[in-house]
């Protein structure tokens, strides 16, 4: 027999999500792409529309908007509000109570200031630094290996002291999950050739594994010493990560390293499709945490529902957080919220019909994974959000 989990009246920390952007205009056009992963112009502008999540998303906003009607009459009362209104309304609809934001997307001059996102959300919110932003940066203002490396140590062992409560790596969408050591002769010829793409172009993608490898080993370094939670991108995303090699398996040599085991590990997007090894590494490493993810993957009730029991079903409680990973537009926020508290709602219900647990345990789980894990995590201190 059913049983429900209500979690309606818990104020979610979202551990993973992006800044708004500045300009909240979006026709149709610029509105579809931001529900799709596919670089295609023809996925972007048509075949999005006509996916689970996209329907429910429409579907949702009309109702918090008050009309009926599709796309065009959902997209014209949206227009209609002001950006305050729109986030404001979102935000306190959707009971988000604290952000930890991945500085590093959408783009300095593109996004909504921290300043005004807190005034809008009236969310507490922390920072992370994004590594391989940081580590581009330093390698096109620097023309020695070793000047980079200075610049780099400083510039990281600084984190905790400019506000960053943690580090962010998408090194899967660089060279993948399999992080290595390398000899100094190899990350100073790797470097070489960042410098190199550096005198060309102006700028360097980092995509030489020697040297991103070796930089993000000094990152851990610092984060270990600090206690300072380290988020990596995991399995989906768009075509330049290669799903093969961003499984968190490939994480095994970080996890393994004795000096890291301070350093909290937070696999993200719940490593969809790969939930399962996710819940897996966070069952068996004291330092692995596992996000789930409900805005972005965009996915359907029924798979979002399938993640969360395949977390719940080997992770410990206290080692799952929530998020939405949302970015740009505040409707992934607001609707990962929701879409977050129902599925763990069905899920924890699940567990008590089948004896798992009672509903006072399930209860203090659902808790746990909305908020008490990330404000722990952290550092937002003990008290619940607002």
């Amino acid at each position: 027999m059913a049983v429900l989990i209500d979690l309606t009246d818990v104020s979610v920390v979202d551990n993973h999500c992006h800044a708004l952007e500045a300009d909240q205009v979006a026709d149709v056009p610029r509105w579809r792409q931001l529900f799709t992963e596919s670089p295609d112009p023809s996925m972007r502008a048509h075949d999005v529309a006509e996916t689970a999540f996209y329907r429910r998303l429409i579907r949702a906003m009309g109702m918090h908007f008050g009309v009926a009607g599709g796309e065009a009459s959902v997209l014209e009362a949206r227009a209609a509000l002001t950006t305050e209104e729109l986030v404001s309304s979102m935000f306190r609809d959707a009971a988000i109570g604290a952000v930890v934001i991945d500085t590093g997307y959408p783009a300095p001059d593109k996004a909504m200031s921290a300043a005004q996102f807190r005034s809008l959300s009236r969310a507490q919110y922390a920072a992370l630094l994004r590594l391989e932003v940081i580590f581009q940066q330093l390698i096109a203002e620097h023309t020695t290996y070793d000047d980079l490396l200075g610049a780099a140590r400083e510039q990281l062992a600084g984190a905790r002291r400019a506000g960053f409560v943690g580090f962010k790596s998408v090194v899967a969408y660089r060279t993948g999950l399999s992080i290595e050591r390398w000899s100094v002769d190899e990350a100073r010829t790797s470097f070489a050739r960042a410098r190199e793409e550096v005198e060309r172009s102006g700028a360097v993608r980092l995509g030489y594994k020697p040297l991103l490898d070796t930089l993000l080993h000094l990152a851990f370094e610092i984060a270990a010493a600090d206690g300072l939670p380290v988020q990596f991108h995991v399995g989906y995303g768009d075509p330049d990560a290669d799903l093969r090699t961003a499984s968190p398996l490939e994480l095994r040599n970080v996890l393994e390293e004795r000096a890291y085991r301070s350093m909290p590990v937070v696999l993200l997007h719940g490593c969809w499709p790969y939930v399962r090894e996710g819940a897996y590494l966070a069952a068996v490493y004291a330092n692995a945490y596992l996000d789930v993810s409900y805005a972005i993957p965009f996915l359907s009730r029924g798979e979002m529902l399938a993640m969360t029991r395949a977390a719940l079903a080997a992770a410990p409680f206290t080692k799952l957080m929530y998020s939405s990973d949302g970015a740009r537009v505040p409707e992934l926020h607001w609707l990962g919220a929701h879409d977050g508290r129902r599925a763990l709602s069905a899920a924890l219900g699940e567990l008590v019909a089948d004896g798992d647990l009672d509903v006072d345990e399930a209860r203090g789980a659902g808790e746990r994974i909305l908020q008490g894990n990330a404000l722990r995590l952290y550092g937002f201190g003990d008290e619940s959000p607002s």
